[in-house]
């Protein structure tokens, strides 16, 4: 071939859609988002399984809150949700109080903690339980209701009541497989 020679190439036509199946991107994201949540919970749920071995009664429950907060304010990010920690605090505590017997036992767990040794151990114990079941219920109530377009100025933590009750159950039976 000389330098005056033309190449000629023959170009294919690829069958593309223009623009993505709104559906599927939807889907993806959907998906993608509820994995992110699912992992954000896991990991608060052991950061809350730690703390229970604070050693000072009382202050192991302001952890606990703290590491409850974080898990919303991260889930709001996942959902692109305007985070409000007033409100997030608030809404939690109603949200755990509906479920009475289980601030009753945290409450007696972390007060276990002012007997010497024993109490300690026991409170620590018992905290570690009650508090992973709850940042896991705690967690899985936020994510339901991200996922279905809600946000922290439309969470009604009495519509949950019995949903959280739930979950605290199955974190429970998760927490409780996971140490065995």
């Amino acid at each position: 071939m000389s330098s005056t020679d033309t190449v000629e190439v023959e170009a294919k036509a690829v069958d593309t859609p223009a623009t993505p199946d709104p559906v599927l991107v939807s889907d993806v994201v959907r998906s993608d988002r509820l994995l992110l949540a699912n992992d954000v919970v896991k990991n608060h749920v052991i950061a809350a399984t730690g703390v229970s071995l604070i050693p000072v009664p009382g202050v192991d429950l302001a952890a606990i809150m703290g590491i409850q907060i974080d898990m919303a304010h991260s889930l709001c990010k996942i959902y692109d949700v305007p985070f409000k920690e007033k409100l997030v605090r608030s809404l939690l505590t109603s949200l755990v109080s509906g479920a009475g017997v289980i601030v009753a036992m945290t409450g007696l767990a972390s007060l276990a903690k002012a007997v010497p040794v024993l109490g300690s151990i026991a409170g620590a114990a018992g905290l570690s339980a009650t508090s992973a079941a709850v940042t896991y219920a705690t967690g899985k109530v936020l994510t339901k209701h991200f996922e279905t377009g809600g946000t922290i100025d439309n969470f009604d933590p009495v519509k949950f009541k019995e949903m959280f009750k739930e979950k605290v159950k199955e974190g429970a039976e998760v927490v409780k497989a996971k140490a065995a």
